[in-house]
């Protein structure tokens, strides 16, 4: 609940500065869009329960139901990473992060993540991220509720999820020195 707790504070600090912003910029007789609110980075321990995860999950399922077949939001900035809960009602493209690798742990549902192989249509994008249309030739590995898997910066990746499944990970982002990429 402490987690659920912290991202929902995020987001309504976020969502003041924001309405704050427009109200001064409406006083003045101008829409201003609003500053871009820097992540509050996390400096106490926080303890994770696996049951509050799954039922933000639900409502991120909703929403990728809604629109594109995936869903995510961030839920805490720290020095050298951050975390993250992503829902997938589709297959995704592919990618690669030159600057991250991946820790995904499977809340809910079950899938399979390709990894390695050759990125189809890549297209580089800032951040040092790649995407791409799909991979080729790369290796699967099915995930259920409980698996975790480590996906190395530069490892192209790929989530694949069938028609009628669902797949919920809580995603732990680790930034890689330059010296390692």
């Amino acid at each position: 609940m402490k987690l659920f707790e912290a991202a929902t504070n995020m987001i309504l600090c976020a969502m003041l500065a924001g309405a704050s912003s427009l109200a001064q910029g409406q006083q003045a007789g101008t829409t201003k869009t609003p500053a871009p609110v820097a992540p509050v980075i996390q400096t106490q321990p926080e303890v994770l329960n696996l049951d509050a995860l799954a039922e933000q999950g639900k409502a991120l399922l909703e929403k990728a139901r809604a629109g594109s077949g995936t869903a995510e939001i961030t839920l805490a900035n720290y020095k050298g990473h951050y975390t993250m809960l992503t829902a997938r009602t589709k297959s995704g493209g592919g990618e690669l992060h030159k600057r991250f690798a991946d820790f995904l742990f499977v809340i809910a549902g079950e899938g399979t993540e390709l990894t390695g192989g050759t990125m189809v249509n890549a297209k580089d994008l800032p951040g040092g991220e790649v995407r791409g249309t799909s991979l080729a030739g790369a290796i699967p590995h099915a995930l259920h509720k409980g698996d975790v898997i480590h996906i190395p910066a530069g490892t192209p990746h790929q989530a694949i999820v069938a028609p009628g499944q669902t797949l919920t990970i809580y995603v732990i982002k680790v930034e890689v020195p330059e010296s390692h990429q």
